[in-house]
């Protein structure tokens, strides 16, 4: 016992990284799910190697979680906000053996006045597990750096393949290597070494199965996520967007200090920053390309952040003025301020209206009450949903009904077709106009349920009964 307590003295900032995450776990448990979540939701409960949307590691996440800890909006984000704490300590461990225990206890602070890490670790997205592999790819390489071990390409091949299981922006991941080896000429001796390519192999093997799944479904996951690419037509209205978001997402102060650093390397080249400058590199690069079709979300970049801080607080331990050891000073308290209050706010989901995309997640036990008791009257045979919003939070707040969605059938592989002649209770948001007519017979109009405490086009549901014409068949919007 007194050895363990003696290893939690040594945790740089315990009171604050233990205060910040009873945070995080009681705003988890307290929000309920927004559409996004319930939907990933949904997933797990058809367990599979790959989905229309994303890859499946989001589904393994909550699917593992919540066959341990039951049904609920904790159990859910529970592995999510552990893992803001597995990402926190590799890039600790990355810090201190890139540069010293100085930088890696900034980097430990910093991590937690992030704004889109910081909370955004409380949201059952693909983005967590992003972050964690591509955390855990930067840890390999910070090793292989440090150590000239080049066992260590085994682990960044674990760690990048499975990134390819989280989310396809990790696809970046490999070409940030290529950047490290041009930029670095120490780097490019693992070329002739045979390390890098079985580090290559191993990556191959732990992306497979999200491959293979998605040879054998018209490669559904990938035809969706890359056809983000537009070749339309140039617009430069989105950039001033990006430019304002991704500091303000980073940490305004924090994102002085990467400044600092890019000018500070392309000055004196030093190596240990050319690795956390290089892997980043192509993202950044596509981010804007993009960005001059389609917006950028704001939590596309969140796998290179972690990075970012790393830098961010090497190059602040150097700040050369008066002003910039003001902002260094600020960085973290401002920081971790907003992300605590942000928290709070998620947290009091249940006393308060939310605004934004924070008040999605408030009042679907009131659309799923009234929905269950036009099923009871009516004597359906299953909810119909024309959306994934409607169709993932009524699953979640209806687990012992059969919810079904009628709307883009590609999205849920897993359906079994009803039968026809099953009298269904058609959920339609109000701002959807679809053609129930072409899918049901007889159908009646049952009133209005709102999720919101005033009626509102965004918050409002349109209930209605019908029979099913034929099995399979898919509602047009």
């Amino acid at each position: 016992m007194s050895a363990l307590l003696t290893r939690l003295k040594a945790i740089p900032y315990l009171p604050l990284l233990t205060a910040m995450t009873v945070l995080r776990l009681v705003t988890a448990a307290r929000a309920d799910l927004v559409p996004d979540e319930s939907y990933y939701w949904l997933w797990a409960q058809h367990p599979a190697f790959g989905y229309y949307d994303h890859p499946p590691m989001v589904a393994w996440w909550i699917g593992a979680f919540t066959t341990v800890f039951g049904h609920s909006p904790f159990a859910v984000r529970l592995p999510f906000v552990l893992s803001f704490l597995a990402a926190s300590w590799l890039m600790y461990d990355a810090a201190r053996r890139l540069f010293d225990e100085t930088v890696a206890k900034r980097t430990l602070l910093w991590l937690n006045a992030c704004l889109l890490l910081s909370v955004g670790s409380v949201i059952a997205t693909p983005d967590p597990p992003s972050v964690l592999t591509w955390t855990l790819s930067l840890w390999a390489l910070a090793r292989l750096k440090t150590s000239g071990n080049g066992t260590w390409w085994l682990v960044f091949g674990l760690a990048a393949g499975l990134g390819i299981e989280a989310k396809y922006t990790n696809f970046f991941l490999g070409a940030g290597v290529a950047a490290w080896m041009i930029l670095d000429r120490d780097a490019r001796r693992w070329l002739v070494s045979p390390a890098l390519y079985l580090g290559a192999i191993v990556a191959l093997a732990a992306m497979a199965p999200n491959l293979i799944w998605n040879a054998t479904h018209s490669y559904a996951t990938i035809v969706k996520q890359f056809g983000r690419i537009d070749s339309g037509g140039f617009t430069p209205k989105f950039l001033i967007e990006l430019l304002v978001s991704q500091p303000l997402l980073l940490n305004p102060l924090i994102f002085v200090f990467v400044v600092t650093a890019v000018k500070s390397w392309l000055k004196d080249r030093v190596s240990n920053m050319t690795l956390l400058i290089a892997l980043p590199l192509p993202l950044v690069a596509y981010l804007f390309v993009h960005v001059f079709h389609d917006r950028i979300q704001g939590n596309w970049p969140a796998p290179v952040f972690p990075g970012l801080v790393l830098l961010a607080a090497a190059s602040a331990e150097e700040a050369p003025g008066k002003w910039l050891v003001r902002v260094r000073g600020w960085a973290a308290p401002s920081g971790i301020t907003i992300s605590g209050l942000a928290l709070i706010y998620l947290g009091l989901g249940n006393l308060i209206s939310l605004g934004g995309a924070a008040g999605l997640s408030q009042g679907w036990d009131t659309v799923a009450s009234r929905v269950r008791t036009a099923q009871a009257q009516q004597g359906a045979g299953f909810i119909a949903a024309v959306d994934y919003d409607t169709e993932g939070e009524l699953s979640f707040h209806l687990p012992d009904l059969r919810v079904v969605g009628v709307a883009e059938r590609e999205r849920y592989a897993w359906t079994t077709h009803e039968k026809a002649g099953q009298t269904a209770i058609i959920v339609v948001p109000a701002s959807h106009t679809p053609d129930l007519y072409g899918c049901f017979d007889d159908v009646e109009d049952l009133g209005t349920v709102s999720r919101g405490r005033k009626p509102n086009p965004r918050s409002d549901f349109h209930l209605y009964s019908g029979r099913l014409k034929a099995a399979g068949c898919e509602v047009i919007d």
